[in-house]
């Protein structure tokens, strides 16, 4: 009896062991993880205006053999060989200011209308620095400007139509240099020969002559405006330092409408997974209409790069919410979205760095990347791709052979319509 006595209090404590181990478990779950969520299907209800960045290919796709070969050579990660492995269905072209230059053109611009693309992006155009307004575009750039404007009637028209160009600025002859120590309204000025008379012109002063000059072009029936505005696309803004970017912006703005008579809508383009509070004292307060971002496909290197690939989309998504609630609430300044499809540094690699991820083309992906933007759509809606053709990169959309190695055609294109026009 003394024995089922001293049992029972055992029980009883194994019974209320079990009960308590039998608790629910209040632990941490992947249901509390802040990524752990799905990208969900954005319908559209009304056309979103998409612009597309092109480039010159030549030096990729014909001078250099190497990248040539990069690009076409059939894949073998294990041999290092991680290129994409597709031909364009172009061919090895150039898209220079040459009859050839301008059939080839034509050509993207017929495709660029397939994806009903509202207007092509021009490769970056820079100043000549050795002559004073006009005379102070670089002439290969204005010439290739030239093209989508439809200029040059010595060439073979582009047959723009209906899709629309904007031109897009590399600023880096006036931002060279500079840094907290030396700024824009304080860096050397340059001396001009002009008729056996030396005239001395402001680095800033050259800056707003350039951007004066680029205005010519607004008035072109091929340029286009956004709510009545042209477009002007600044590259490597983040690099120009000032002494007050209120005071540039606002000159720049100025010179333009003199010259025109149009206010300019200016969207700067600030370096991919960067946040935007890093330039206030840049385009923030030099209140830029909008700022975009290069291609987030581009990871970086070493473990953040690669820890970004794992929950890329929804990482990219965190980064624009991110950055376009600051935009808007800080600086009132919209905010675009730009999508790619793709990135591979290999292409312009003697050898395979495997600190770079590359970021292969997936139909999936992509669609789901082009979701990513239109819920960051800013309150003017507009989407950025990045690129049609920048083969340096790989983040093309351009179609390719579709019966060689990994060639897709016109997937790419395709799925922009898709994605970003009403059905």
């Amino acid at each position: 009896m003394k024995k089922i006595m001293t049992s029972i209090p055992l029980l009883g404590l194994l019974l209320v062991t079990l009960a308590v181990s039998c608790k629910k478990d209040t632990g941490p779950s992947i249901d509390d993880y802040p990524l752990n969520y799905e990208i969900p299907k954005v319908a559209v209800t009304s056309n979103i205006p998409v612009g597309a960045y092109i480039y010159e290919p030549s030096g990729i796709l014909i001078t250099d053999e190497i990248k040539w070969t990069r690009i076409t050579e059939k894949y073998d990660a294990a041999a290092g060989k991680i290129g994409p492995y597709v031909k364009p269905e172009l061919g090895r072209y150039d898209l220079r200011p040459t009859e050839t230059g301008a059939l080839n053109m034509s050509k993207i611009v017929e495709w660029a209308k397939s994806a009903k693309i509202d207007f092509l992006i021009s490769p970056a155009v820079k100043e000549n620095p050795g002559a004073m307004f006009p005379n102070n575009l670089n002439g290969t750039d204005s010439l290739m400007v030239n093209m989508l404007a439809e200029h040059n009637f010595n060439l073979p028209s582009v047959n723009m139509g209906e899709l629309k160009y904007a031109i897009s600025v590399d600023i880096n002859n006036f931002s060279a240099g500079l840094s907290n120590n030396l700024l824009l309204e304080t860096a050397p000025a340059t001396v001009y020969n002009i008729n056996g008379q030396n005239i001395s012109v402001s680095r800033e002063d050259r800056l707003y002559n350039f951007l004066k000059r680029i205005s010519l072009y607004f008035k072109d029936e091929t340029y286009y405006h956004f709510q009545g505005r042209p477009v002007l696309v600044l590259l490597g803004a983040d690099r120009l330092y000032t002494e007050n970017s209120k005071k540039v912006y606002d000159n720049i703005r100025k010179v333009i409408k003199e010259q025109t008579g149009k206010d300019v809508y200016i969207i700067a383009r600030q370096p991919q997974w960067t946040p935007s509070a890093r330039f206030e004292y840049f385009f923030m307060q030099g209140k830029a209409d909008a700022v975009t971002m290069d291609n987030m496909c581009n990871v970086g290197s070493g473990i953040n790069g690669w820890d970004r690939t794992y929950l890329l989309n929804r990482l990219i998504n965190e980064n624009y919410k991110l950055n376009k609630d600051y935009l808007s609430k800080n600086f009132g300044i919209d905010f675009i979205p730009s999508v790619s499809p793709s990135y591979t540094a290999n292409i312009n690699n003697a050898t395979p760095d495997y600190n770079y991820p590359a970021i292969r083309k997936n139909e999936a992906d992509f669609r789901e990347r082009c979701n990513v933007a239109k819920m960051n759509l800013g309150n003017n809606r507009m989407v950025l791709v990045e690129s049609f053709n920048n083969w340096q990169w790989d983040s093309q959309i351009e179609p390719t052979v579709t019966d060689y190695g990994e060639g897709y055609g016109t997937k790419y294109l395709d799925i922009v319509r898709d994605e970003f026009k009403v059905k």
